[in-house]
């Protein structure tokens, strides 16, 4: 197995859904595209903005597939197959294989507090079973379980495992990752951390507003490759506007209403996640605002 050519700017993709919260694969395969023009290096589907884990198994294949046609080669596509249970982790792996992705990706079960061996043995029986790259997905805010240089040291010595995709604030766990694993690709999650992920050690980003405001995140990976980090904290500073306003309207109904923007409506989000009031509304509209400016600003400085 050879390690993945993947993009270093990737979008966490929402899953457009009908009223009836049906999955809207039209609606999808055009937000692919749309990020795909707009410079996005890669899609990484069926994850928390995607809402993967209300999806039955028969949504998220069937999002990875959608997902992989619309790229159609000129990105790479990463699917989120972390399940409860392996066999199933097992079935969306090898579905996701059949489909074309280009790597898998999984958080480590949840709800029961299992033992560090028996994550381990979770994530070979995966590999094991399905001949992808796999991206660790580090989010101990919602699993409870954190990856670190010592936890995940039996994983990330297996060649199958390409990378981390580090969804924390803890940086030095990052850092440390990369100084003793130097050959795996790191992934920033969070990105309002964007810039200080970079500096310990990321290759990369996976996040749920860089297909909101691709420019940034390509602006500032290009601004920290050059050595201009006054201008990389200008841009991170912008990207944070927008993360904080989502943030408190919330996360995931917001980033899918904001998706949706000039191309059609991505659907409400799948229960029990919330619906947007008309305050809301109101406030990711004046967003929307806000997104335009900065992203002319960013223009008339480049």
């Amino acid at each position: 197995m050879t390690r993945p050519d993947l993009g270093v700017v990737m979008a966490a993709i929402v899953t457009p859904m009908g009223p009836d919260e049906s999955v809207n694969t039209d609606a999808l395969a055009h937000l692919v595209d749309h990020y795909v023009d707009r410079g996005v290096e890669g899609i990484y589907c069926n994850g928390s903005s995607g809402e993967g884990l209300l999806l039955s198994p028969e949504e998220r294949a069937e999002v990875t597939r959608t997902a992989v046609a619309a790229a159609a080669g000129r990105v790479p596509v990463i699917a989120h197959i972390g399940t409860l249970r392996t066999q199933e982790a097992v079935e969306l792996g090898r579905a996701a294989l059949g489909d074309g992705a280009t790597a898998v990706s999984m958080i480590p079960p949840i709800y029961y507090p299992y033992p560090a061996q028996a994550i381990i043995d979770h994530y070979r029986a995966v590999m094991d079973a399905v001949d992808l790259p796999m991206i660790l997905y580090n989010v101990p805010a919602l699993t409870g379980h954190e990856f670190t240089e010592h936890s995940a040291g039996a994983l990330l010595s297996d060649p199958r495992v390409a990378g981390v995709k580090q969804t924390a604030h803890n940086m030095y766990t990052l850092e440390q990752m990369r100084a003793t694993y130097p050959d795996k690709i790191y992934f920033n999650g969070f990105d309002e951390v964007f810039l200080s992920a970079l500096a310990a050690g990321a290759r990369g980003t996976i996040g749920t507003t860089v297909g909101l405001q691709p420019r940034q995140f390509l602006t500032l990976r290009d601004k920290f490759n050059a050595g201009d980090l006054d201008g990389a904290r200008t841009i991170q500073s912008r990207i944070n506007a927008v993360v904080r306003e989502i943030v408190d309207v919330g996360v995931f109904p917001a980033a899918k209403y904001l998706a949706g923007r000039g191309i059609g409506d991505m659907g409400p989000c799948r229960r029990p996640l919330p619906r947007l009031s008309s305050d809301d509304l109101a406030r990711l509209d004046a967003l929307a605002e806000l997104i335009d400016h900065q992203d002319e600003l960013t223009r008339q400085e480049a």
